[in-house]
């Protein structure tokens, strides 16, 4: 196997990741800055092209990076790609239980001396 950093080849699933051979360099690590005059922040449409203004580069980078994910629900199974199993996260039957537990909280019981007696008139002794 070659030595390297690990590389996603298509869509998805775990057998398109493979290390590439290379060794990661400082050039790999720099954010590309967008060179045209005019750049997309969505799908299409002409409300999604912006000017490119050349002295503040780091404007159209940061228009077009994509925000950090949701976190996932501990609920149910979440996915989080096109498909593929590697895109599933499943909870663990740890994180169910913390759920339940979390969500269903035991009310606190105290003897009977110590409980507020009602009386008529919504007054308590």
């Amino acid at each position: 196997m070659a030595s390297g950093r690990a590389v996603s080849h298509g869509r998805g699933g775990a057998g398109n990741i493979h290390t590439n051979g290379k060794a990661t360099t400082a050039a790999d690590l720099i954010t590309p800055t967008i060179k045209q005059d005019f750049f997309t922040t969505g799908r299409g449409g002409t409300g999604n092209m912006m000017y490119n203004d050349k002295d503040h580069p780091e404007l159209a980078r940061g228009s077009q990076d994509v925000e950090q994910p949701p976190k996932r629900s501990e609920e149910s199974v979440q996915f989080t790609g096109r498909g593929g199993v590697a895109n599933a996260v499943i909870p663990t039957v740890e994180e169910q239980k913390a759920k339940h537990t979390a969500a269903d909280p035991q009310p606190e019981r105290l003897p009977s001396q110590e409980r507020p007696k009602e009386v008529p008139g919504g007054k308590t002794n």
